[in-house]
Formats: structure tokens, C-alpha cells, sequence
């Protein structure tokens, strides 16, 4: 019965799973953060600090810009507000968490302590 069950359970995700449509090479060597906005499909490196807008179709990139910060912070987390269109960049810097907020074509618009230190 169990048997019986297990293989029912597995029938059932298989038919629920989605099929891979493409595949894109990564624009550099240790993405931390993807993000979906305007058209496009974002990527920032937790090496190089940058941040990548990529073609979804073809994974050329568009743009890119450096994810610029005064301190060593830790890239982790990449997000885009469609409603704000801006691309959102989290870090941590020791046991605090930030994000900073640019334009689409990477300009510095400020950044949150989302700690409250």
C-alpha cells in the first residue's frame, strides 16, 4: 500500500512540474541575487558587485552597473519594484541588512537600514 501510494504522490508532482522553456549562461562567475522587471531579467554578482539587466530571450546583457557602497557589504538579494521601477539591491554588513535602492540604468537613489540601526 505504501508503495502504491509513494509512486501516486510521485505521478502526481511529475504531472504538476513545469518544463524547463530555456536555459541562459550566467553573465558572470557567482550570482547571488535574480529579479524579474521591466522586460527583463536582472542578476548581481556577489564577486564583482555588479548588477546585470539580461535579455530573458536570448541572455544577452542589456546593461550593467556597479552596485557601489561605502562599506564591505555582502551582495545577497536582488529585487525590482515595477511600481517604484527601481532595481533593489540587499546586503549585509556584520549582522545588519540593507538595501539599496537604483534606477534601471544605475543610478544611486538612496538605500533602508532594514535593521533599524
Amino acid at each position: 500500500m505504501r508503495k502504491i501510494l509513494f509512486l501516486l504522490l510521485i505521478m502526481a508532482v511529475a504531472a504538476s512540474a513545469k518544463a524547463i522553456i530555456t536555459t541562459l549562461d550566467a553573465p558572470d562567475t557567482n550570482i547571488s541575487g535574480l529579479a524579474w522587471g521591466n522586460g527583463s531579467l536582472w542578476a548581481m554578482d556577489a564577486l564583482t558587485d555588479y548588477v546585470y539587466e539580461i535579455n530573458p530571450e536570448t541572455g544577452a546583457v542589456i546593461s550593467s552597473f556597479y552596485f557601489s557602497h561605502v562599506t564591505t557589504i555582502v551582495p545577497t538579494g536582488l529585487a525590482y519594484s515595477e511600481t517604484n521601477n527601481m532595481v533593489l539591491c540587499g546586503g549585509w554588513y556584520g549582522t545588519s541588512g540593507y538595501v539599496f535602492k537604483y534606477s534601471p540604468s544605475g543610478d544611486y537613489l538612496g538605500m533602508v537600514d532594514m535593521c533599524g540601526g
